[in-house]
């Protein structure tokens, strides 16, 4: 059961990861992020930190409380 949740888990990144190269260079806030990938926002701001934390992402603007994250353009 174990394999079958970090293939899960790596499917979202995945995921996450093919939504950002199709729509660039178009940023997403991190509810659109989670409404296009089908999970929670939590899960989605989760994978996203990942993302940036491994320098594949970026915080394109904030407006208000919404943060915007786009893919950087030399990933």
């Amino acid at each position: 059961m174990l394999h079958i949740i970090v293939v899960h888990r790596q499917s979202i990144k995945q995921k996450i990861l093919e939504l950002l190269k199709k729509k660039f260079p178009h940023p997403f806030s991190v509810g659109e992020v989670a409404k296009q990938v089908e999970v929670a926002r939590s899960t989605a701001f989760t994978w996203l930190k990942v993302l940036s934390d491994e320098g594949k992402i970026e915080v394109s603007r904030k407006v208000g409380n919404a943060i915007f994250i786009g893919l950087k353009s030399e990933y």
